[in-house]
C-alpha cells in the first residue's frame, strides 16, 4: 500500500492478489478537501499485475493524471 500527497491530494494505493491467477489487481483512492469538506474519487484500472510494485507504479501515475487534468495552479 502506498499513500503520497500530490498537489494537497492524497493519493491511497491499494493492491491485493487475486487467489487463482495470483496478479495484483490494484486500486487507488485519491481525496482532497474542498470548503471544509472531505472529496474522494476512486479509479480502478482493468490490467492486472505481476508484482505490486507494477500495479503501484500504475495507479500513481493514473492518480496523478486525474489530478494533474482537474488542478489548473
Amino acid at each position: 500500500m502506498a499513500n503520497l500527497l500530490y498537489k494537497d491530494h492524497l493519493i491511497t494505493v491499494v493492491a491485493r492478489t487475486d487467489e487463482i491467477s495470483t496478479f495484483w489487481i490494484p486500486m487507488v483512492d485519491i481525496s482532497w478537501d474542498t470548503d471544509g469538506q472531505r472529496k474522494s474519487h476512486t479509479i480502478t484500472d482493468g490490467d492486472w499485475f505481476n508484482t505490486w510494485q507494477d500495479s503501484e507504479r500504475q495507479m500513481i501515475k493514473l492518480a496523478k493524471a486525474w489530478i494533474d487534468s482537474r488542478v489548473t495552479n
